[in-house]
This record gives structure tokens, C-alpha cells and sequence, in this order.
């Protein structure tokens, strides 16, 4: 759910796990339904999406790779159209075209994690927060 507290968002990452099938299409999706909720209250929704941007299950729950990428473009470009500021945290160790694609797609600041420490994204993440 949405938080400013950055301890709880810390202690809700860390109990996070990585690797398997990922529905990032699904993901984004649901960020713009929260996002969508968060500013019919009258606030302004930041979405922070840690990814590889590889999804490798489509909105129909197949593994087509190919879907799955694509369903996911279609997916950052609603996040683009409905305005939501976002932030695409690239977690490969290396930078990745297709993510640095992901993040273009919904007009999201690029940031690759293997270059950042905690302090250096807690500064981005307050200096959009604060443009709202």
C-alpha cells in the first residue's frame, strides 16, 4: 500500500525475493490502479518499480516471452498517459537496454542500482516526491 514511512517500505523490501516468473505487465498494472486511487484522494501517487525488465508472464498468464514484453510496454505507456510519476530502479548488474525501454515508455527517471547506494535513491525518490 501507499507509504511515506521510508522505515516500513525498508522492513517491506527486505522480506522480498527475487528470481522466477515475473508478471510485470500485471505489476504495472496494478501500480496504475493504486496510483489511480491514491490521486482520487487528492494526492499525488509516486510509483517506484524495482525490475530487471524482463517479464516472462503475459496478462494471459502464458510464458511467452514476447507477450510478456510486450504487455509490459503497453502497461508502462498507461502509467506515461495517466501522468503517474514514476521511478524504474534497474536491480541487473549491469544496465539493461530493455529496462532503460521499460522506463521510457512510461517517462520514468532511469536509475541502475548497481550505481547507487541507499542515500543516492532516497534523494531521487524525495526529489520527485517533492515535484508533486
Amino acid at each position: 500500500p501507499p507509504m511515506r514511512a521510508l522505515a516500513r517500505v525498508r522492513k517491506g523490501l527486505a522480506g522480498l525475493v527475487g528470481g522466477g516468473p515475473t508478471p510485470l505487465a500485471a505489476g504495472l498494472d496494478a501500480a496504475l490502479a493504486m496510483a489511480t486511487e491514491v490521486t482520487r484522494r487528492g494526492q499525488s501517487p509516486l510509483v517506484v518499480v524495482l525490475t530487471d525488465g524482463r517479464g516472462n508472464v503475459a496478462k494471459d498468464g502464458s510464458h511467452d516471452a514476447a507477450v510478456a514484453a510486450e504487455d509490459a510496454r503497453t502497461a508502462a505507456v498507461a502509467l506515461r498517459v495517466a501522468g503517474v510519476r514514476t521511478i524504474v530502479l534497474d536491480t541487473s548488474p549491469r544496465p539493461r537496454p530493455i529496462t532503460i525501454e521499460l522506463a521510457t515508455a512510461m517517462d520514468a527517471r532511469y536509475l541502475p542500482l548497481p550505481y547507487l547506494d541507499a542515500a543516492v535513491i532516497a534523494r531521487q525518490v524525495q526529489s520527485i516526491a517533492g515535484q508533486a
